[in-house]
């Protein structure tokens, strides 16, 4: 079903017979009469759908690989270049539907020379649908392929790498259990640390954020760049949140149950869309299971809320985590913290406060300043206040001299003013398709193949198709 107002109709009638079953009444009459004040009206127990449409943001130009090129070749080598280009392209720059690679925006392009050229601090203040993500996870990983490029091949992983499958207990027993990554690594010789903290202010925000970097880091063709460029390394990411398994650390069995019933439940979605928003337990998988793996092993991209965070900050059993990020901060002089702080305006007063505090401890306990050089801040915001203004509230809230940050605000095209009058010889056409979609039948495509005809769109017609998606475009 691809209607959205067929699907909220659906949504409001799944909800009006849920409501109807355990509060069954006698009498229909008094049914109805419920029916009617809850359901047959607007801001009762339902909205009417807002669709907006999102502003066209121009690209700049050159697909992803040209712009790696430009601007990477003059300092960090056109074959460390290609390789960024070849392990970030395919998952974030591709169209799904054709393959084909697509142009990042002007503002994207923009962030990236940023960070990664003039190693500046970011804050992008695009719109909805701007491709925020990509201007923090391009810098994050692509300082990850450079600094892969120099780690060893890892150790072989034990025969009882799934040692929480119920099968190795039927075999031999309870398998012993492993920490993930020498489960399925081996014993790496790289050191385990943080490269980049995500942090969010929601929850829901991290799980919408886990399934893009499951297409860049956990998808066929990353493992695949890895094996074949890297030695089977993997960049390894984890999810630290409340919903992630187990608090504590002596609960073996407990760990067990929560990875076996993950597992099944990851195995029930594969090879369908929905298996994106579960992990994946294959072996050589990239996402970190568990806390306890996590805590044993800090993932590269470690993603959390402020809340956990303010947390984990203060007990012993994630200790390691800070401890080996700061020693490997210690090791290499070039090694580089990323901070990236996503819905950067909803930290403001007091709570702004408290969230800008517990940076300052966490920079402590990696044994950073805030104005060290081997720290990178990365943020997003829907709006920050103009002129010195938005420059002083980043310096109050980073502790980082303003001058350090660059803002990326973007644009977009004006209107086509012309291009109302191109459609107002159509206008009772979008009519006419605007009363067929109000139906309840879920039918998108017969009444867009109605429109299509009526606007002389159509394979029978390529030129007008071609002025009219450009004109509504532009529009």
């Amino acid at each position: 079903m691809n209607n959205p107002i067929a699907i909220f109709r659906n949504l409001r009638e799944v909800y009006r017979r849920y409501l109807d079953s355990p509060l069954a009444i006698r009498y229909d009459s008094l049914r109805e009469e419920r029916r009617a004040l809850l359901f047959d009206q607007d801001r009762r127990l339902w909205r009417e759908p807002l669709i907006e449409p999102v502003p066209a943001y121009p690209p700049c130009g050159a697909v992803f690989a040209q712009v790696t090129h430009e601007l990477l070749d003059a300092t960090w080598g056109r074959e460390v270049a290609e390789e960024v280009a070849g392990f970030l392209e395919p998952s974030l720059f591709t169209d799904p539907q054709t393959g084909q690679p697509r142009q990042p925006f002007i503002h994207q392009r923009e962030a990236f020379q940023h960070a990664l050229v003039e190693h500046r601090d970011v804050v992008v203040t695009t719109g909805t649908g701007s491709g925020k993500t990509e201007c923090f996870l391009v810098p994050v990983l692509a300082e990850l392929i450079r600094e892969s490029s120099q780690w060893s091949a890892p150790g072989t992983r034990p025969p009882t790498w799934d040692w929480w499958d119920d099968r190795h207990k039927m075999m031999r027993g309870k398998s012993p259990r492993y920490a993930q990554r020498v489960a399925q690594r081996g014993h790496g010789t790289r050191p385990a640390a943080m490269r980049a903290l995500l942090l969010y202010p929601l929850n829901a925000l991290v799980e919408d954020q886990l399934v893009r970097l499951r297409l860049a880091l956990d998808s066929a063709a990353a493992l695949g760049w890895l094996d074949a460029h890297r030695q089977g390394n993997r960049i390894y990411f984890g999810r630290y949140t409340g919903r992630t398994p187990i608090p504590g650390n002596s609960d073996t069995d407990r760990l067990r149950k929560e990875l076996r019933d993950m597992a099944r439940e990851a195995s029930a979605v594969a090879g369908f869309d929905a298996a994106l928003f579960f992990q994946s337990f294959d072996e050589g998988g990239a996402e970190m299971w568990s806390r306890w793996d996590m805590q044993s092993h800090p993932p590269d991209l470690l993603i959390t809320n402020y809340s956990m965070l303010n947390i984990m900050l203060m007990r012993s059993i994630e200790a390691d985590i800070f401890d080996k990020t700061r020693d490997w901060l210690a090791a290499d002089r070039s090694h580089v913290f990323h901070l990236v702080v996503d819905e950067l305006h909803t930290y403001r007063g007091t709570p702004g406060t408290e969230v800008a505090y517990l940076l300052r401890v966490l920079l402590d306990r990696l044994g950073l300043s805030p104005e060290s050089e081997q720290l990178r801040f990365i943020a997003s915001s829907a709006s920050l206040e103009g002129g010195d203004q938005r420059r002083e509230y980043l310096e109050d809230f980073f502790g980082r001299e303003r001058s350090r940050f660059a803002i990326v605000s973007g644009t977009t095209p004006a209107p086509n003013q012309a291009a109302i009058h191109t459609f107002e010889a159509f206008a009772h056409a979008f009519q006419e398709f605007g009363r067929a979609v109000r139906n309840d039948s879920g039918d998108l495509a017969t009444p867009a193949k109605a429109l299509a005809r009526a606007i002389g769109v159509g394979a029978e017609n390529e030129e007008p198709a071609a002025r009219g998606r450009a004109s509504f475009r532009s529009g």
